[in-house]
């Protein structure tokens, strides 16, 4: 297990968190490896109202998708400024690496998996999102932009279909640009619907 004295022993640090998002360490300690997501760094006003809200909103997300394949595992809440959660060996998608053929029909599944426990991720677009593992394996990470909706309400009714298929279209530009070749016709023809759509979402 982890706690505050670890972060500062055994950790180093991976990527530094900038304005309220946090810093990302990577943590070694009685032959365990974890991933540590912290907001202690940040300034006195920041780390109380944004990133305390983003460290709490995260850990409900990374709890509520617990025990899904191609999703790093939840650890620890560590305080109220981190939480430790399983680390993923591996490196984001980047054009012109060889991929298995079966990763993106993979991550696929692993997105609908996200969706039927009513979270939305909401930056597929970004590729350091989402890593190949050492076994080629897909793993889908930071949830920083991520939503999560209740089961019955006006919400889930509404929004939650916007955004899964902005997801889908995310999902589906990022193949694009790693894949273009596994692309099938039907994925290019709703890209480019997709894509024509999006200049009108208000979040581009």
């Amino acid at each position: 297990m982890t706690d505050r004295k670890d972060i500062e022993r055994h950790s180093t640090l991976l990527v530094e968190g900038s304005f309220g998002k946090p810093d990302l360490n990577r943590v070694e300690t009685e032959g365990h490896t974890f991933m540590v997501k912290d907001v202690r760094r940040r300034n006195f006003f920041l780390r109380w109202t944004l990133g305390l809200w983003l460290i709490h909103k995260e850990w409900k997300i990374y709890s509520r998708l617990k025990g899904l394949k191609g999703i790093p595992q939840p650890v620890e809440r560590i305080d109220r400024f981190a939480f430790a959660m399983e680390f993923i060996s591996g490196v984001p998608i980047e054009r012109g690496k060889i991929i298995p053929p079966s990763f993106f029909s993979d991550l696929d599944q692993v997105l609908k998996a996200i969706h039927s426990r009513g979270v939305v991720h909401m930056d597929l677009r970004h590729k350091g999102n989402i890593l190949v593992s050492d076994k080629g394996e897909p793993f889908l990470i930071d949830f920083n932009s991520s939503f999560a909706f209740k089961e019955k309400g006006i919400l889930r009714r509404y929004l939650f279909p916007l955004f899964r298929w902005v997801d889908y279209g995310g999902l589906l530009k990022l193949k694009k640009r790693a894949s273009p070749s596994s692309m099938t016709p039907e994925e290019t023809d709703f890209l480019k619907r997709f894509n024509r759509l999006r200049k009108l979402w208000i979040f581009n």
